[in-house]
């Protein structure tokens, strides 16, 4: 009798597991740094496109997904962001790195526990991902922002009344939402298209 106690993960090597999320997220950060008119503050976007790539990595990959995306955030924040070296040294760079992987790995489980979604996600539907999206979001940018606060990597975040720190955290948690919707629509399209193109070009018998 088949098991279906685990999420089967692709046929690929071990190690690609945690290399692809890796790969994916810096490909779609190289894709955000040329896009500056959704920059709001200093690590907020409006649109945060690499959100769809932690979403895609705990689902397709779990908590090797996570530790991909991980891998991934801290490369950014020690290479990407130059104006903030003096303030997101390694420490911070990994609870950064950590809030942004196993924040989305977290949600994923609790909506998939609350659902009631079997392992192999053989009964996940769109209003799951929303929920997935929309409670990643929320919690990704409330750690973000506690920890933006605490070094305060940028003079806005210094002394800030209540009201901006909650715009703030708004502001991020909208732009994972809208950048991780999009890019996993845009996914979606691209699948389909591919699907279409193949069964088209198979001979008919």
């Amino acid at each position: 009798m088949p098991s279906h106690s685990a999420h089967p993960l692709p046929d690929i090597p071990y190690w690609a597991w945690i290399i692809i999320p890796v790969a994916a997220w810096l490909l779609a950060w190289t894709v955000q740094v040329h896009l500056p008119i959704f920059d709001y503050l200093p690590g907020v976007a409006l649109i945060f496109f690499p959100a769809g790539v932690r979403t895609l990595s705990v689902l397709v990959f779990g908590w090797r997904g996570a530790l991909g995306v991980a891998i991934g955030t801290l490369i950014t924040y020690l290479w990407f962001f130059d104006d903030i070296h003096s303030t997101v040294n390694l420490f911070y760079g990994v609870l950064l790195a950590m809030a942004s992987g196993f924040s989305a790995l977290f949600m994923f489980k609790l909506v998939q526990w609350w659902q009631r979604i079997p392992t192999d996600l053989s009964t996940l539907r769109l209003k799951h991902i929303l929920m997935i999206v929309i409670s990643q979001g929320l919690l990704s940018a409330g750690l973000h922002q506690l920890i933006y606060h605490i070094i305060s990597i940028s003079p806005f975040y210094e002394a800030q009344p209540l009201q901006a720190c909650l715009t703030s955290w708004l502001a991020m948690a909208v732009g994972d939402t809208l950048g991780s919707m999009l890019l996993l629509y845009a996914i979606a399209i691209a699948a389909r298209a591919s699907v279409q193109r193949a069964t088209y070009s198979e001979p008919s018998s």
